[in-house]
């Protein structure tokens, strides 16, 4: 008996899959794509792109969108479209059955805003160039002076990303500078002093170092009696004070 009733379960299953599947390829045929719903997931961070504006990009691209038909509308497609955008790093695109197509995207991350003799982009969190945007400037880090003197912007980003990731450092260095040697100058927002830190070799010791300064060497209000700290030579940090 048990067997007979597995069996009939499975002839159930195997005609309720080819008629759930031809009625939803039917619905498909018949409901247009009626509306376009965006959303952009780290919208507090970065406004580089609006949700009105991948409306109307999409518009632009796709002027027959609204009105056609679920199954002509392909999803692949446009993500690959949307992702080629400058502030775009992810888009998801898919459609619901009440006739919605919608845009879910991420935006490129900025790390740092780069001026380089009379250019200026945004380095991302993968080390590529973006560009600047009309209607929104990110609150990042900025670099500086002679940037090509690095030896690659691989010493840019790497400074970079352990300022970025760092909470003390976030909060306390806003620029960095590059001398005609290639050596960087780290400049603070707290204190009246500059920073030499020299190359970007022995990176993780000096920032320990000169958080054990900050931390624990100096007191309030000594953060404004030094012009200058260097780190540039091995385990040691030296202050001047005129």
């Amino acid at each position: 008996m048990k067997r007979w009733k597995n069996i009939l379960f499975l002839i159930i299953i195997g005609m309720y899959f080819p008629v759930t599947i031809s009625f939803v390829s039917v619905y498909k045929s018949n409901v247009v794509c009626g509306e376009i719903t965006t959303s952009i997931t780290d919208s507090l961070d970065n406004q580089f792109v609006t949700a009105d504006e991948l409306t109307e990009i999409a518009l632009d691209k796709y002027p027959a969108l609204l009105g056609s038909k679920m199954q002509d509308v392909d999803c692949h497609q446009m993500e690959t479209f949307f992702q080629k955008h400058p502030a775009i790093e992810k888009c998801e695109v898919y459609l619901t059955y009440g006739g919605a197509l919608h845009l879910d995207v991420k935006q490129r991350e900025p790390l740092v805003r780069v001026f380089d003799n009379n250019d200026t982009y945004y380095l991302d969190m993968n080390g590529d160039k973006m560009p600047l945007f009309k209607n929104h400037a990110a609150h990042v880090l900025v670099a500086s002076g002679f940037i090509k003197r690095l030896s690659s912007f691989e010493d840019l980003l790497c400074i970079s990303k352990m300022i970025y990731e760092d909470s003390f450092w976030k909060a306390q260095i806003e620029q960095i500078y590059v001398s005609e040697k290639g050596e960087l100058t780290l400049v603070p927002r707290v204190g009246d002093h500059i920073i030499e830190f020299g190359k970007v070799e022995d990176s993780e010791m000096k920032f320990r170092n000169l958080k054990a300064l900050y931390t624990q060497g100096w007191d309030a209000r000594e953060w404004n009696l030094y012009k200058k700290v260097s780190l540039k030579y091995k385990g040691q940090v030296v202050c001047t004070k005129g």
